[in-house]
């Protein structure tokens, strides 16, 4: 199989990503991938899961399960989509390994610790020569993102008469728009 050059993540892709990881189960917990996903999401919810399972939930949905030390199961979506989003963005990645990885939304059903937990995975993947682009709505999460990436290129795009234009920006940029109190919903999105 070749190897992807690029993988998007968006919050409007769960279900999808859902079935193709459940359909390639075996194969992902022969990787050790679920183990490796089930240590970092450990940090971020306060719990202490040893492996990570896809099944069947409810009227043919997917649901993902934490397994605990003591064998007792808990459904991760129940801690949110944020937390849902982010283990099977995990997954796929460690599986797929592209060399771009491109995220919609990134602040889209993340709590601020997750979004930071993002943000260091993704400076880690910056480190290992992967290009990282993610659009946002959100100062808050470029502020985040930044702080993990000194050196990220931002950029605010707006739709004018057809034409897309950008605006490159620095993060001192950004931190001024948001010491003003400006909602960069207004200004348009912004692409690191």
């Amino acid at each position: 199989m070749a190897k992807p050059e690029s993988l998007l993540i968006s919050s409007e892709l769960v279900d999808y990503a859902q079935w193709y990881i459940y359909s390639n189960w075996a194969y992902i917990a022969n990787c050790g991938i679920p183990v490796e996903v089930a240590k970092d999401v450990s940090h971020l919810v306060n719990e202490e899961y040893t492996n990570i399972t896809i099944e069947p939930f409810l009227a043919g949905k997917l649901a993902i399960f934490g397994l605990q030390k003591d064998g007792s199961r808990i459904r991760l979506g129940d801690l949110g989509a944020g937390t849902q989003v982010y283990i099977i963005s995990r997954i796929l990645y460690e599986l797929k390994k592209p060399r771009i990885l491109l995220w919609d939304d990134v602040e889209a059903h993340m709590n601020p610790r997750m979004l930071i937990r993002i943000a260091e995975w993704f400076s880690e993947l910056v480190e290992n020569g992967v290009q990282v682009v993610v659009t946002t709505h959100s100062l808050e999460a470029v502020r985040i993102l930044a702080e993990f990436n000194r050196n990220a290129t931002i950029y605010v795009t707006t739709l004018e008469n057809g034409i897309l234009k950008a605006k490159k920006m620095t993060i001192e940029d950004v931190e001024n728009l948001i010491s003003a109190g400006i909602d960069i919903r207004m200004v348009g999105a912004v692409v690191l």
